[in-house]
C-alpha cells in the first residue's frame, strides 16, 4: 500500500451545484477528487443537492475540460428519486393535492422531457414545485428553500408514488438530504461526507451514526470587515461554526483563518489546514516569451473581485507606459459598471474585457504579471494556478492566502489593501525589466510545485486518518453551569477570582480530565488577546474548582474557555465596580 493511500471507505463530496463555469471553490472542489481518484486510490462521488434540469450536459462538458475523470461520479439528488423512486414505500392513505388552478410555469430538460412544475398557491408565501418523472408524474412535491441564503430548509416535503399516492413526508430538506447519504453509503463500513458549501452544513450536520465521518472544508472568508477574528460573522458563516462540534473535521486553507476560528470558537481537536492544490501544467514544448506589456486578471466581475482598484491602477501604468494591456477574464453582476468605468478612464485601448474563457490560464505563460485586487479571499485559486505557470503575481495582502502564497519581491508583490498607486508602481517595476519577470517567474514556479498533488493527498490522508483514529474521543456536552464564588480587588490593580465549573456530557473514549479550561483577557477594540494564569482542579461528579489571580486592565472583557476535544464553551465574567463589595455569585449556563 502507497504510504499516501486513502483510508478505505465511501468518499462523498457534497455541493449545492457544480457549474461547467466554476469558480475557484468548484475547481478546488474537482480537483481534490480528482487527486484522490487517480493518486489516492478510491472512487469518489461528488453529490449536487441543487434542482437543475440539465446535469447530463454538464457531465459531458466538465470531463471534456478535464475537471472530471470517468473514475468520478457526478450524482444529483433529484435524479436519484426521479430515476429509482422511494424504494417500495407503501401509500400512506393520503393523494396529492390537486394545485392545478395555481399553476405558473412547467420546465423541461433539455432534450424536451417533462422536468419540474411551479405553482403559487394563494395561502403560500413561497414557490411550490412537482418534479416530475420521465412520464409527466410528480415523485416529488416540495416548497421552495433558497437554500443560497439562510433559510433552515424547513417545511412538509411530500414523497409521491406513480399513481399519485402520498407515500412518506419529510419535514426539512436536512432530514431528505441525510436520507440520500444513508441510501448510497447502504452498509459500507465506512464513509467520509465532505462538504464544500456552506450553505449545505446546516442541513448535514450533525449526523448521526459512527460510520459517518463528517469533513468541512471552508473555502472563503467568515467575517466581516475589518476582518479581525473578532469581527461580525457573516450570516451563512455563524451556521456553521455553530456546528462545529457536530464535525470531525473542519479544514481551512491557512492557518490565519484556523487561528482565527480558533480564537472564536475555541482551539478544538477537529481543526485542521490543508491548502489548495495547484496541478503544476507542462509548458509549452516551445515556451513562448513573455509580452512585457501583457498583464492579466482570471476574476468573477463580482464586488468582492475591487476589479475598479485594478483598472484605476492601469490608468497610472499607462501614463508611464502606453503599450502596457489588462486583459480581464471572467464574467459576472458587475460588467457594466467596470465597461462604464473603463470608458470614463478612456481605457478601452488598454483594458479589455475578454468574458469567460476556459482557456483563459493558457495566456498567463505569456504574461509579466497578474493582478489580485480582491477585498477577501479564502486561498485564490488564480494566484496558484498563475505562478504554476510562472507568471509573477501583484496582490493586496487580504485574508486570506496571498501572504500564505507570496513572498513579496521573491516570487511576487504583497501590496497594503487598498493602495493603488504601490499597486501600480509594482506592475511598472515589472514590465519595465524582463529580467525582474525571468527572475519571479522562476521563483513562483518553485513555490508552487509545494502545493502539488501528491503534497496534497499527503496531507488529506493524514487528516482522514486522524479522522478515524479520533472518532472514539468524540465529545458532546450536554450542560454546563458556572458560579462566580468570589472576584475581589486587590492592592495594585490585581483580582483575585474563585469559581465552580459544573459539566455534564458524554464520550466513549474521551475522560473529562483531558478537557482545557483558559482564562483570557479581550481588547475588543483591537481583537488582542492575553491569557490569564488559570489554575484548575477536577474533582467528583464533573466539578472543576478555579482559582486565578492576574493583573487587572479593565479596558480588556474576560472570557472562560472550556475545550474538550471537539467541544468548547466559553461565557464572560463580568468584573466587579469599583469601591464595590466583593463580587460573587454571578452564574453562566449553558444547555446542549
Amino acid at each position: 500500500m502507497s504510504p499516501t493511500a486513502m483510508p478505505q471507505g465511501r468518499y462523498l463530496s457534497c455541493a449545492l451545484s457544480v457549474p461547467t463555469d466554476s469558480g475557484g471553490q468548484t475547481r478546488a472542489l474537482l480537483m481534490r477528487n480528482r487527486i484522490f481518484a487517480l493518486e489516492g486510490g478510491v472512487r469518489p462521488d461528488v453529490l449536487t443537492f441543487g434542482a437543475a434540469a440539465d446535469y447530463d450536459k454538464r457531465r459531458q462538458t466538465l470531463l471534456e475540460r478535464g475537471l472530471l475523470t470517468e473514475q468520478i461520479e457526478l450524482l444529483n439528488i433529484y435524479e436519484h428519486y426521479r430515476e429509482r423512486g422511494w424504494g417500495g414505500q407503501e401509500p400512506t392513505g393520503e393523494r396529492l393535492a390537486d394545485l392545478g388552478a395555481h399553476r405558473i410555469r412547467e420546465d423541461f430538460t433539455p432534450d424536451g422531457a417533462p422536468w419540474r412544475v411551479v405553482y403559487r398557491p394563494p395561502d403560500a408565501r413561497r414557490n411550490v414545485y412537482d418534479y416530475l418523472r420521465f412520464d409527466g408524474t410528480p415523485y416529488l412535491r416540495i416548497p421552495g428553500y433558497g437554500l443560497h441564503n439562510v433559510s433552515r430548509g424547513r417545511g412538509t416535503i411530500q414523497q409521491v408514488g406513480p399513481q399519485g399516492d402520498v407515500v412518506g413526508e419529510l419535514n426539512s430538506v436536512g432530514q431528505w438530504f441525510r436520507r440520500w447519504l444513508r441510501e448510497l453509503v447502504g452498509d459500507e463500513e465506512r464513509a467520509f461526507v465532505f462538504m464544500d458549501s456552506r450553505f449545505i452544513v446546516p442541513h448535514i450536520v450533525p449526523m448521526r451514526g459512527r460510520r459517518f465521518h463528517l469533513i468541512y472544508q471552508m473555502h472563503n472568508l467568515h467575517l466581516a470587515a475589518p476582518y479581525q477574528w473578532n469581527s461580525e460573522v457573516l450570516p451563512a458563516y455563524r451556521r456553521v461554526l455553530s456546528r462545529i462540534g457536530g464535525m470531525d473535521a473542519m479544514v481551512t486553507l491557512t492557518r490565519r483563518q484556523r487561528d482565527d476560528i480558533a480564537e472564536r470558537k475555541g482551539r478544538t481537536s477537529n481543526l485542521f489546514v490543508i491548502p489548495n492544490p495547484v496541478a503544476m501544467p507542462q509548458p509549452p514544448p516551445q515556451p513562448p516569451p513573455r509580452d512585457p506589456n501583457q498583464v492579466t486578471i482570471l476574476a468573477r466581475l463580482e464586488p468582492q473581485k475591487r476589479l475598479t482598484d485594478a483598472i484605476a491602477a492601469f490608468q497610472q501604468v499607462v501614463e508611464e507606459l502606453p503599450r502596457a494591456r489588462l486583459d480581464i477574464y471572467g464574467q459576472g453582476s458587475r460588467q457594466r459598471r467596470l465597461e462604464a468605468e473603463i470608458d470614463r478612464r478612456q481605457l478601452g485601448a488598454s483594458v479589455r474585457l475578454r468574458g469567460y474563457d476556459p482557456n483563459a490560464a493558457e495566456a498567463l505563460w505569456t504574461s509579466s504579471a497578474f493582478l489580485l485586487t480582491s477585498s477577501f479571499e479564502g486561498y485564490p485559486l488564480s494566484t496558484s494556478e498563475s505562478m504554476s505557470r510562472g507568471c509573477p503575481v501583484v496582490s493586496y495582502d487580504i485574508k486570506y492566502g496571498p501572504r500564505e502564497q507570496i513572498t513579496d519581491g521573491e516570487d511576487g508583490f504583497l501590496v497594503a489593501p487598498g493602495d493603488v498607486a504601490l499597486l501600480a508602481q509594482r506592475v511598472t517595476e515589472l514590465l519595465r525589466s524582463p529580467e525582474l519577470v525571468a527572475r519571479m517567474s522562476a521563483a513562483a514556479r518553485r513555490t508552487a510545485e509545494r502545493f502539488g498533488p501528491a503534497e496534497s493527498l499527503a496531507n488529506w490522508a493524514t487528516v482522514v486518518q486522524a479522522v478515524v483514529d479520533r472518532k472514539h474521543l468524540r465529545t458532546k456536552i450536554d450542560e454546563i453551569d458556572f458560579e462566580l464564588t468570589r472576584m475581589r480587588r486587590t492592592r495594585l490593580r490585581r483580582v483575585d477570582l474563585a469559581g465552580v465549573l459544573r459539566v455534564k456530557g458524554t464520550s466513549r473514549g474521551s475522560a473529562l480530565g483531558s478537557a482545557q479550561l483558559s482564562l483570557a483577557a479581550i481588547d475588543d477594540a483591537t481583537g488582542a488577546i492575553e491569557e490569564l494564569p488559570l489554575k484548575a482542579r477536577l474533582r467528583k461528579g464533573g466539578e472543576f474548582r478555579l482559582r486565578a489571580r492576574f493583573r487587572d486592565d479593565p479596558r480588556t472583557r474576560l472570557r472562560l474557555r472550556f475545550t474538550w476535544e471537539n467541544s468548547a464553551w466559553d461565557t464572560d465574567i463580568v468584573r466587579p465596580a469599583a469601591g464595590s463589595e466583593p463580587h460573587s455569585g454571578a452564574r453562566a449556563r449553558a444547555r446542549a
